[in-house]
């Protein structure tokens, strides 16, 4: 009888952190950007309650996994070197963005962008990037990298930096820049929301797309394929489209 009891104690306590996991025990720790990201992650008016389509997935996510989720509040040069020490669990963060991808891991892609620029006057018809970007000024983010715009900036199109997409339409709005380079879902959420009265312009063509994951620090490798199935079933059914569409609309 002794032995049968010692047997059961010693499988209680070897499943222990097993049960623990899985009651949620475990915290992750989701970067929130600052300045942040509407539509995709932000918090409005210093409300606690954090939005966007990327923090409503996340939160569905953890929740079934039963994996207490906090958002911790940083900015994306820092957010990023905190991931690879571990100090953080994840950042919203396209692979082709990081300075050292192969430290990381990365999830599916959880939705797909374009980037174009943006004026407050009409794009010349039949117009192209070569005609768009000879010598100008262009908003851009810090510590962002723009691939595409390289080549414009080597023959004397300048790079003015801002810190947020926000920032950027009111350099936009002002005339600090001749354009203003952003993701397409961003532009439009800010439009509709921040700068309904501001007449604005997309160009013609895109700079490419990007595929928008969130990149985990790699002790959580055994999550990541619950992840990209939740991530693949989300967007197969299209709830994160109507996600999108319903966080861009005017309030």
């Amino acid at each position: 009888m002794n032995r049968i009891v010692l047997l059961a104690v010693m499988t209680a306590i070897i499943l222990l952190p097993i049960k623990g996991y899985a009651l949620g025990k475990d915290t992750f720790k989701f970067v929130l950007y600052y300045p942040q990201v509407p539509p995709y992650m932000y918090q409005m008016d210093q409300q606690p309650e954090v939005r966007g389509v990327i923090a409503a997935l996340m939160n569905e996510f953890f929740r079934q996994q039963h994996i207490k989720l906090n958002y911790v509040i940083d900015n994306r040069n820092r957010a990023e070197h905190r991931l690879y020490s571990g100090d953080v669990d994840a950042i919203m963060l396209a692979k082709n963005w990081t300075e050292h991808p192969e430290q990381l891991i990365f999830s599916e892609p959880v939705l797909v962008h374009r980037d174009f620029l943006f004026a407050t006057t009409p794009f010349a018809d039949h117009s192209n990037p070569t005609d768009w970007l000879n010598k100008i000024r262009i908003c851009t983010r810090q510590y962002y990298k723009y691939e595409a715009l390289e080549p414009f900036f080597a023959k004397g199109s300048v790079r003015i930096d801002s810190s947020s997409e926000a920032a950027q339409m009111r350099m936009l709005a002002s005339g600090r820049c001749d354009y203003a380079y952003m993701n397409e879902h961003v532009a439009a959420w800010l439009h509709q929301h921040q700068f309904a009265e501001l007449k604005l312009y997309r160009s013609p063509s895109s700079f490419g797309t990007v595929g928008l994951t969130i990149a985990l620090n790699p002790r959580w490798q055994h999550l990541l394929p619950k992840l990209n199935q939740f991530i693949n079933q989300q967007r197969e059914s299209g709830s994160i489209e109507s996600m999108l569409a319903k966080e861009i609309q005017a309030r």
